[in-house]
């Protein structure tokens, strides 16, 4: 029976793959736009990753947001030049291949990879721990649940994505100006009832720690460089995308985060930072069980709406990189392997760590890698751009991962750990291609 089953599987993969790859819509500047926006995720990021920097920075969360909005904003402009310069969907490893060689595209690549397949398990993860925390306000305590959620989530991703681009694109543009149009009204509510005890408690340390999920926030962004290839006048339309999306979802989580401690106040914040769940009670004491469910709804949709674009741009990018790789007999059944790894290292995660845990772990991995990534990407940029904002953004970035990194070991240590390895793992497999015939093979498309 589960043979039969596994056999359907792979069927069904295989069909997915082929709807991908036959459907060839292209892409305007409003599906652009929407891509790298839900790709951000602001919603998600006001209920997930802010109780995490308030676990390590407190009150100084608003001020944390602000500083990482402003620092990403040099960030951005390296991948906007790029996408002005070149129209390709391999994006980062194609842009660093390109110009300091396919040893360190090669690195880059493996990174996004690890990148990609990790976000959509850590999504799952939060969603069913936070699902299963509201399920306890209205006495409902069975375990299980919390693992079924985890499960339904990672399979209703993978069915958007399997339904074609040309679905996935348009509910992606729909349900991210829904998550736009409430995270706004939210703010506004917040604002219009506030706490009477607002200061910021400043310490260098607990700032910084506080920057590597800051910076996390604002990955993502540049997910639609990875749909350039199928996006109408690529090289004028994504870059603005790339701007227009960075500004709205930026703004919109720095006045939310300004919003959420007006909100909640100084001790608010402390409880906060040891239950990121508080706020879920908070809410319904101030506001009402009402406010609470579409709180929530628009929660679980913010998370869904950034695996969807995180997978999206993965989907995209696959067949680019396998094509420049040379590889062209085993690219119909990576979505099939990536539905089962989802599920794997998100129980494997749960197993060691816990649910709130095992997503800070993630979360603080993905954010070390994006930091890496685009620490190269400038590096990149400067060889053939001799402007000093890649220079400038490349040594913040560098500060703020040697920062985090050594203000991490009164956190949770394994983040540094596995870093460290991944990235030994990653330098070692690329010595040992580079020394095969098949590195000569290997060429990077860019446009």
């Amino acid at each position: 029976m589960f043979i039969k089953n596994l056999s359907f599987f792979k069927g069904f993969t295989k069909y997915i793959i082929l709807l991908l790859n036959t459907l060839h819509m292209k892409i305007g500047l409003s599906q652009s736009m929407m891509q790298s926006f839900t790709s951000i995720g602001p919603m998600l990021d006001f209920v997930a990753l802010f109780s995490v920097i308030a676990s390590y920075s407190g009150t100084m969360l608003p001020l944390v947001v602000l500083f990482s909005f402003l620092l990403s904003y040099s960030t951005l402009y390296t991948v906007y030049m790029f996408s002005k310069k070149y129209t390709t969907n391999g994006g980062y490893y194609s842009y660093v291949g390109n110009t300091l060689g396919k040893s360190v595209g090669l690195f880059v690549m493996f990174f996004y990879i690890m990148y990609s397949i990790m976000t959509v398990p850590n999504l799952s993860i939060f969603v069913s721990s936070f699902v299963y925390n509201i399920f306890l306000l209205f006495g409902i305590k069975y375990k299980i649940i919390e693992y079924l959620i985890l499960i339904i989530f990672i399979i209703m991703v993978y069915s958007v994505i399997g339904s074609g681009s040309n679905i996935s694109i348009k509910y992606t543009l729909i349900a991210g100006a829904m998550e736009m149009s409430f995270i706004i009204i939210m703010s506004f509510i917040f604002f219009s009832m506030p706490h009477h005890k607002i200061y910021y408690n400043y310490n260098f340390n607990a700032f910084f720690l506080g920057v590597i999920f800051g910076i996390l926030a604002f990955s993502g962004g540049g997910s639609s460089i990875f749909l350039s290839e199928n996006t109408e006048k690529a090289k004028k339309t994504t870059p603005k995308a790339l701007l227009i999306s960075y500004t709205i979802s930026g703004t919109i989580m720095v006045i939310s985060a300004f919003a959420l401690l007006f909100f909640v106040g100084v001790k608010g914040i402390y409880n906060y930072s040891i239950d990121p769940y508080y706020i879920i009670s908070y809410m319904s004491n101030k506001i009402g069980y009402y406010f609470i469910i579409i709180f929530a709804f628009f929660t679980i949709l913010s998370a869904f709406n950034l695996s969807v674009s995180y997978l999206n741009a993965f989907v995209h990018m696959v067949p680019r990189m396998l094509c420049d790789l040379n590889i062209r007999n085993h690219g119909r059944r990576f979505i099939f392997y990536m539905f089962f790894i989802s599920i794997a290292i998100s129980l494997i995660s749960i197993k060691f760590l816990g649910f709130f845990k095992a997503f800070v772990f993630i979360a603080g991995l993905i954010s070390f890698l994006y930091i890496m990534i685009h620490i190269i990407t400038n590096i990149s940029l400067i060889k053939i751009n001799k402007s000093i904002i890649p220079v400038l953004s490349g040594i913040f970035l560098i500060i703020s991962l040697f920062l985090s990194f050594i203000g991490n070991t009164s956190g949770i240590i394994t983040i540094n750990y596995a870093f460290i390895i991944y990235a030994i793992i990653s330098v070692i497999i690329v010595l040992i291609i580079k020394r095969s015939r098949f590195f000569k093979t290997i060429n990077f498309y860019i446009d």
